[in-house]
């Protein structure tokens, strides 16, 4: 090979050199600019301007685009309550990036789609067992089983979904944790109000000189708790009647920032409740307390505007039935207005639906501790789970 051949055949392979790294710093300025413009979108679908957001995303996809704007597509199409173009982003990135770590949470869309949009909770199942198969160690795939036990509680499996429950709830990082409180509290209140006796439960026979009251203070159970779950007459307690009795030691948890009550039994989960809370911080003090008082009607509610009176026991008392204090006045209360509930909006400092105020009273004894926690968020702001 001539030295001229040979310099041609170097300038050719700089050349070539020079041209894949250009091409390759142009394909690098354009992922860049792509992931920039997938961030804005981002800030967009926070701030809820869910147009500005699909805009953005949209002119991405016409520029190649990447799972993250895609899947960021499919969110704010759901967002904006066109899940039909949303699933059609999600079955997009399971289709054209295998291998992106979003495919598990397009799975997690395409479930819910099929379970709460079709109808189709065979397909739902299918795809939250595959997450669950496939990706045990996604962020995800407790929400697929959160959904997995959903389903189970409704067929009447309730064995079924209080395992696979417990098992979300004793993790306490777990995305799902928050929603799966809920439905496992329902199931623990179900049991124990149940006559039949469980592991946990006492089995005790009436005796002679026995009255409600003496049961309380000896057991300590309340009294209404014992009444409900076996049924009782009060004023007519049979002799050599066997009784349900669970073991109770209950604490209350009042989440000012998630505005709901956790009460937990022997120190494990038993119930959750969404509650209301004073829009004024101050109105329900963070700190220790223990229930002081029961009130059975509730108490005497002066409203601020109209200086009206309303009675313990009156329909219309913003304070519902029932109250429990915690001092002088902090207590827990129940609510005429049950759309409250999940709002800073309670009148007195923490308010819950009549039915579960009545559900809470039955269970607490003077002395119960509670906590409260947190402070309240910014109105609006939602519930961090």
């Amino acid at each position: 090979m001539s030295r001229t051949v040979l310099v041609l055949v170097m300038f050719a392979v700089v050349a070539i050199i020079l041209a894949g790294g250009t091409a390759f710093i142009i394909k690098q300025n354009k992922l860049n600019q792509m992931k920039r413009s997938a961030a804005q979108a981002e800030e967009k679908l926070d701030a809820k301007e869910y147009d500005d957001a699909i805009l953005l995303l949209k002119r991405i996809e016409s520029e190649g685009g990447t799972a993250r704007s895609v899947f960021l597509l499919g969110k704010a199409y759901c967002a904006k309550e066109q899940p039909a173009e949303g699933i059609r982003c999600f079955n997009k990135i399971e289709r054209d990036y295998p291998s992106s770590s979003l495919v598990p949470d397009a799975m997690l869309y395409q479930g819910r789609y099929a379970l709460d949009n079709e109808g189709n909770a065979k397909k739902g199942k299918e795809i939250f067992l595959r997450i669950l198969e496939k990706y045990p160690n996604a962020p995800v795939a407790d929400n697929a089983l959160y959904y997995l036990s959903r389903m189970s509680y409704d067929e009447g499996n309730v064995a079924q979904a209080k395992k696979n429950l417990e098992q979300i709830v004793k993790k306490s990082d777990s995305p799902a944790r928050f929603d799966a409180e809920f439905i496992l509290g329902d199931i623990n209140m179900k049991e124990m109000k149940s006559p039949e006796p469980g592991p946990n439960d006492e089995v005790y026979t009436i005796k002679a000189g026995d009255n409600i009251w003496k049961l309380e203070r000896q057991l300590k159970v309340p009294g209404d708790l014992i009444i409900g779950i076996n049924g009782l007459n009060p004023k007519s307690l049979k002799i050599g009647q066997q009784i349900k009795v669970p073991r109770l030691n209950i604490t209350i948890i009042i989440d000012k920032a998630q505005r709901t009550i956790t009460l937990r039994n022997n120190n494990a989960f038993l119930k959750k409740y969404r509650v209301a809370i004073n829009k004024t911080d101050a109105k329900a003090p963070a700190g220790d307390y223990t229930i002081t008082v029961k009130n059975e009607k509730g108490i005497e509610y002066i409203d601020p505007e109209s200086n009206a009176v309303f009675k313990p026991g009156d329909s219309g008392n913003p304070l519902g039935v029932r109250y429990l204090q915690l001092r002088r006045d902090v207590g827990i209360h129940g609510t005429n207005m049950p759309e409250t509930v999940g709002q800073y909006a309670a009148r007195g400092s923490v308010g819950m639906t009549n039915p579960d105020i009545d559900e809470l009273y039955a269970l607490v004894r003077v002395g119960t501790p509670v906590t409260i926690k947190g402070k309240n968020l910014q109105e609006g702001s939602p519930v961090k789970k």
